[in-house]
């Protein structure tokens, strides 16, 4: 069963067993804190006032979580479950943020009462670090404080097994197991008594067949030098896959409504129209590929056009598609191309925040009348009109982040543990690169005809006209 706390429909709500209905910020009647990684401030976030009512029948989070651990209390008669959330019930949750305060160097004497009092006025407090911007390993370099790790110094060479099985023990560069042109997850170097890597076969798979498998892929120790790794390529690439796909986060959309809201997407790239008058459009806006021109080009993908994004087959949109055309449909990725001379040849970028396309999103988008790319029974509102970056993108376990062996520092406190630890020895889940097959779908212009407008009219790179070429150069703006 899948439980989801949310304040937002989101595709996870979609495909919820439950969805718990949670405050939004201006409904929240539980104090917390937060703090950015870019500046020093601390900050509280205001219990909203009586006079602000909920908006609808929700809970805080921590009150959802006192309340299941409360009926499992009930269930085991173990009265532990509901004593670790003891605060909630007194509506004392303050006092669990002190306790964080009390035990953090960068908090260590200050009152959450009169952080939340002052963050009202909108001021917040200072985090007491011992540079300002926090500089990462200042006391280690300027006080000869011990380093986070087995020896307290900086460590260059690993003799994990681990490392030394997969030819990671010296500082090493490695292809990634999918997104590049080149040989996936080859090891740059050469035979080294300090680097000797188990081979394929030792794991008892074939080194030539073992390339195309992506489970196998991801511990195939190969050694490379400079000069094969760069002659060799990507075993898809004979299959017309073209491009390394990357899928950057865009912060605002990820940590807040960046890309939740029409009047936020309406603004993101150059797609947006709150009319709507090229009716294929899933939303007011849509999300993207940004592509170079010269690329697009030479595969007959003009500006605005959709294209279909296709990755390695044999995982991608989801294992065993063949035999489910149903949910091959939902998934494929059916994605606009944007024109940017920015972005480097073979490499295409989609930023990973827009909303996927689900089943009830592309059952709206195929039966509504105005074509939007709605579920008719959740309203749950896509990006897309077929599939998403998801569609593409997958996790790769890699060995030597999930090793039992690697002593790493704690994720809170001053402490030393050894394997495993979330978010600092882990493995990496977050969508990437991949490497993709791009084929033209559809024309960008209105309704599927002709050249998308904005390039047609010629403000678009690759087409300027006369006007853009004298703004690009800046000729309107005389000087004395």
């Amino acid at each position: 069963m899948i439980a989801l706390n949310e304040w937002f429909w989101t595709a996870s709500c979609e495909y919820s067993d439950i969805v718990f209905g949670v405050d939004s910020w201006v409904d929240r009647k539980q104090p917390d804190i937060f703090a950015p990684v870019t500046n020093p401030f601390l900050h509280a976030w205001p219990v909203s006032p009586d006079s602000i009512p909920r908006i609808f029948d929700t809970h805080d989070d921590i009150e959802v979580y006192a309340a299941l651990a409360g009926k499992l209390a009930e269930a085991t008669g173990d009265r532990r479950f509901a004593d670790y959330w003891a605060f909630v019930g007194e509506n004392r949750v303050d006092a669990y943020i002190q306790r964080v305060f009390d035990a953090s160097n960068s908090t260590k004497g200050y009152q959450f009462a009169d952080l939340h009092e002052s963050s009202k006025d909108g001021t917040p407090f200072y985090m007491m670090m011992r540079t300002s911007p926090k500089i990462v390993g200042w006391e280690q370099r300027q006080e000869d404080t011990p380093w986070y790790n087995r020896t307290g110094r900086l460590e260059f060479y690993r003799d994990e097994d681990e490392f030394l099985e997969h030819g990671e023990n010296l500082p090493v560069h490695r292809e990634p197991v999918d997104g590049t042109v080149y040989e996936p997850n080859a090891i740059l170097g050469v035979p080294h008594p300090l680097l000797q890597p188990v081979g394929i076969a030792e794991y008892g798979l074939d080194e030539a067949d073992s390339i195309h498998d992506t489970e196998a892929r991801q511990v195939r120790n190969v050694l490379r030098d400079a000069e094969t790794l760069v002659a060799s390529e990507h075993p898809l690439i004979q299959n017309g896959f073209t491009h390394i796909l990357i899928t950057p986060k865009y912060r605002h959309a990820c940590h807040s409504m960046g890309a939740s809201t029409d009047t936020d997407t309406i603004i993101w790239g150059p797609y947006g129209d709150f009319y709507r008058h090229d009716k294929r459009k899933p939303w007011m806006s849509e999300g993207y590929i940004d592509l170079n021109p010269d690329d697009a080009r030479e595969q007959g993908i003009d500006d605005g056009d959709y294209v279909w994004c296709d990755a390695d087959p044999s995982d991608r949109p989801f294992k065993g598609w063949q035999d489910k055309p149903d949910d091959y449909h939902v998934t494929r990725w059916l994605v606009r191309v944007r024109y940017n001379p920015s972005i480097v040849r073979r490499v295409g970028r989609a930023w990973f925040h827009f909303y996927v396309s689900t089943h009830g999103s592309v059952e709206g988008h195929e039966t509504r009348e105005d074509g939007l790319a709605k579920n008719p029974r959740t309203n749950y509102q896509a990006g897309y009109r077929y599939g998403s970056h998801q569609s593409v993108t997958r996790a790769w376990l890699r060995p030597t982040l999930q090793t039992d062996s690697l002593v790493r520092k704690d994720a809170a406190g001053q402490g030393i543990g050894k394997g495993f630890e979330l978010d600092v020895h882990c493995t990496v889940g977050a969508p990437k690169e991949s490497f993709v097959k791009l084929e033209r779908a559809e024309p960008g212009g209105e309704s599927g005809e002709g050249l998308w407008y904005p390039a047609a009219q010629g403000f678009r790179p690759g087409r300027e006209n006369a006007a853009m070429q004298k703004f690009l150069q800046g000729s309107y703006i005389s000087g004395r």
